[in-house]
C-alpha cells in the first residue's frame, strides 16, 4: 500500500461506518453482506464471533498507525 496521506483511508472508513450507522440498509440480505465494505447488516453478539474482518475502530486505528508510519506487518 502507497504512503497514506493525513490518514485518508482511515478518514473514508470512518465516513463509511458513520453513514452505516445513521442510514442503515433496509434490504441488506446476509448472502450479499460479505460484498459490502462495512456490514451492511446489525452485528450481534454471535454475528461477530464469526466476522471474517476486525472491528471496524479497529481497522481505523491500524490504518491511522500506518499512516504514521508507526505499523509494521
Amino acid at each position: 500500500m502507497s504512503q497514506l496521506s493525513d490518514g485518508a483511508m482511515a478518514n473514508a472508513l470512518r465516513k463509511l461506518h458513520s453513514a452505516s450507522q445513521t442510514i442503515p440498509m433496509q434490504q441488506a440480505q446476509p448472502a450479499t453482506a460479505h460484498m459490502f465494505i462495512v456490514n451492511p447488516l446489525t452485528a450481534g453478539s454471535l454475528v461477530s464471533l464469526f466476522s471474517t474482518h476486525p472491528p471496524m475502530e479497529e481497522r481505523i486505528a491500524r490504518l491511522e498507525a500506518m499512516s504514521r508510519g508507526g505499523w509494521r506487518s
